[in-house]
Order: C-alpha cells, then sequence, then structure tokens
C-alpha cells in the first residue's frame, strides 16, 4: 500500500544516504522527533544514544549499529536510540572523526603529531584486499599502522561524546516529555470538563 511504484536503484538509495531528497532539515526533524518519541524514561533513551554517540567515534565503521543496539540491550538502554546515535558517524561527519581519531591516536602513542596525513583511501583499498585474500601481510603493513591509532584515538573521542550526549539529551528529553504530560493531562482535564 506505501510501496513505491518504481523501486530506487542501489545508486539513488546511497545518494539518498549522502544527501536525503527531503534535504537535512527535514533528516535531522525527523530523527529528533523520532528521539523523542522512544517510549522509556529519559535515562533509558540516553543511555541508548550516548552508547550509539560514542561507538560512532570508533573506526570500525560497519559494525556501529549491531553493536550499539546489543550494548545498549545489554546495558538496559533504548536499542532505538543507540541506532539512532550511531548516526552520529555519517558521510559528512566521518572524515573528520577518522583524521581527530588518527591525530589523537598518534598523540597518545607517539608523544607527538606527526603532520603526514593517513592516505584513507589506500588503506580501505588494502583493507579490502586483505579480507578478501586473507592475507595477514598486507593487513599488517597496509592497515595496521593507521587502524591501530585511529582505535587508540577513538577512545577518549568515544568517552567524551558518550557522557556529553547522555546529559545533554536527558535532560532534553526530560523537559519534552514533562511538556507533553502537562499537554495530555490539560486535554484529559478539557474532556472532563465537557463531558461534566
Amino acid at each position: 500500500m506505501f510501496l513505491r511504484r518504481e523501486k530506487l536503484s542501489v545508486l539513488s538509495k546511497t545518494w539518498g544516504f549522502i544527501w536525503p531528497r527531503s534535504g537535512w532539515k527535514r533528516a535531522v526533524a525527523y530523527y529528533w522527533h523520532r528521539l523523542h518519541r522512544i517510549p522509556g524514561t529519559p535515562s533509558f533513551i540516553a543511555t541508548g544514544f550516548a552508547i550509539g554517540a560514542g561507538l560512532a567515534m570508533t573506526p570500525f565503521y560497519g559494525t556501529h549499529m549491531v553493536i550499539g543496539a546489543a550494548l545498549a540491550w545489554a546495558l538496559g538502554g533504548s536499542m532505538l536510540a543507540a541506532l539512532i546515535g550511531a548516526h552520529v558517524a555519517n558521510p559528512w561527519t566521518a572524515p573528520a572523526l577518522w583524521f581527530g581519531a588518527y591525530y589523537l591516536g598518534e598523540v597518545i602513542l607517539e608523544g607527538h603529531l606527526e603532520v603526514r596525513p593517513p592516505n584513507f583511501i589506500r588503506v580501505f583499498k588494502d583493507l579490502t584486499e586483505s579480507v578478501l585474500n586473507l592475507d595477514g601481510g598486507l593487513f599488517m603493513h597496509g592497515v595496521w599502522p593507521v587502524l591501530w591509532p585511529m582505535t587508540v584515538g577513538s577512545i577518549p573521542m568515544a568517552i567524551v561524546a558518550g557522557i556529553a550526549s547522555y546529559f545533554i539529551l536527558k535532560s532534553v528529553v526530560s523537559v519534552v516529555h514533562a511538556k507533553r504530560a502537562a499537554r495530555i493531562s490539560k486535554t484529559a482535564a478539557l474532556v472532563e470538563e465537557e463531558d461534566g
């Protein structure tokens, strides 16, 4: 009943993920409305979102949503909020997160920052080849020198993102829930007056 007349091609779906057809403002508004309508306490929702947002800082792309949902379930947070929080890492923010995690990891591991930007295209190519060919040597030579600093650097980023998003979202959702409860009680009072 609500299906498209013509199915979207893979290219159209991919482009829609990078640039939503309805625009970013509407996409963000959709996620915001979806987030604060999730059933549960503000702490439950904020815990899930914080887990997703924290995992979005890590370099393990393609696994954020699965790991986020599993951790949210294990830690008593909203799995749906974790999925939404994992979208902090998207095609627009991922490059900044990659470079931030890599350079922070370099500072933590080496004690100084070398200005030699990693070639992420080459890293992804080597990663794909090493996985498809089960080539551990290529992985250790072409991928590990970039993946290890990114992993180390992403840990403090994940902690900061998770804690900040938890407290911010918990307070915002508390206000939204209080306003909704007040609106519902006001409507119920008006209905009682009309019936009485």
